[in-house]
């Protein structure tokens, strides 16, 4: 209807410039200029019927590529276009959905993990409840057999009792339910608050801690979970430290960073355990019977690693050296 319209505009144009000239080739003229002008708006409005279509196609592809969380180029990535910007916006989301869906797949693996982790070590201390309370039902059993009875129930409930609060720490760090309250602190401070709090099971175990104190300084760190993961490589080393033997704690600076190590006169980590030993629930081939559930040296690698530090082991000649790297501005 637009183009008929058009048309009879150009041939009443032609007949007006007749009549108003008298001269027949102005007329034919004028209406051949509007029979071109009437040609070149078709062709433009087709040109840009097509321009839409193939607008809108591409659009459609670009949908499924974000339907799909699949990069694939629609549009020129390196023209300065709205639908080249668009299309980068449409990858960036893509990218952002990707990441999201990745670390949704490894939080429910971790929850899978835990539980097994969790049902496994609950395995045991519950069963010896059972099993030495059945016993306890029984009138016959003498004073002596109570009295260790007792005992293991004893050891099940501290086990039950420890488990609980590593996990609970370990959810909530994990979770991020927990916020570092990370300031310009002493690092000196922090470390004897956890030799404080090891200090009788050192002395009971007959184990020397001597502190190697190289600098003094603050640092940007959370004072209670930094002591927590410090405790951590203590109570590690105390638990399976021999008679009279002695853990050195040591404080000092390296360039930009803060080193607090402990190092151990226990048996070295061999190389096939060092990947394994930050496991949680990973307790080593020396461990025995002795107590613990694998979570310490877990625990300790989480906080510092949240607080953008690392730690690791390194085998000495005579024992195990944990280290501590902290950036100290």
């Amino acid at each position: 209807m637009l183009y008929v319209c058009s048309l009879l505009l150009f041939v009443f144009l032609a007949v007006f410039e007749y009549v108003c000239s008298g001269k027949i080739l102005a007329a034919i003229g004028a209406l051949a200029c509007g029979v071109v002008m009437f040609f070149v708006i078709k062709l433009l409005q087709k040109a840009d019927d097509d321009f839409i279509s193939e607008v809108v196609a591409a659009m459609s592809d670009l949908l499924d590529n974000l339907s799909d969380l699949k990069r694939q180029q629609v549009f020129p990535e390196n023209d300065d276009s709205l639908v080249s910007r668009l299309q980068s916006k449409v990858d960036k989301i893509i990218d952002a959905l990707k990441l999201q869906n990745s670390r949704e797949r490894l939080e429910h693996e971790n929850i899978k993990g835990l539980v097994s982790d969790l049902s496994h070590q609950l395995k045991t201390p519950i069963s010896n409840l059972r099993m030495y309370t059945d016993f306890l039902k029984n009138p016959d059993i003498s004073d002596d057999e109570r009295t260790r009875y007792l005992q293991v129930l004893e050891l099940a409930v501290e086990r039950l009792s420890f488990l609980s609060e590593s996990m609970i720490k370990v959810s909530r760090l994990e979770s991020g339910l927990i916020n570092l309250d990370v300031k310009s602190q002493s690092i000196n401070d922090t470390v004897l608050q956890a030799v404080k709090d090891v200090y009788v099971s050192a002395k009971n175990a007959d184990i020397t801690i001597r502190y190697d104190e190289q600098v003094k300084c603050d640092i940007q760190h959370d004072r209670r979970w930094t002591a927590e993961a410090c405790f951590n490589l203590l109570d590690n080393a105390i638990k399976y430290g021999k008679t009279g033997s002695e853990i050195v704690l040591s404080v000092r600076k390296l360039g930009l960073t803060v080193e607090v190590s402990v190092t151990d006169e226990n048996e070295p980590i061999g190389e096939d355990e060092r990947t394994h030993i930050f496991e949680r629930f990973y307790r080593g081939r020396n461990s025995g019977d002795k107590d613990g559930v694998g979570i310490g040296l877990y625990l300790s690698r989480e906080i510092i690693e949240k607080q953008g530090g690392m730690l690791s082991v390194i085998p000495q000649k005579d024992g195990n050296k944990f280290v501590i790297v902290l950036q100290s501005r």
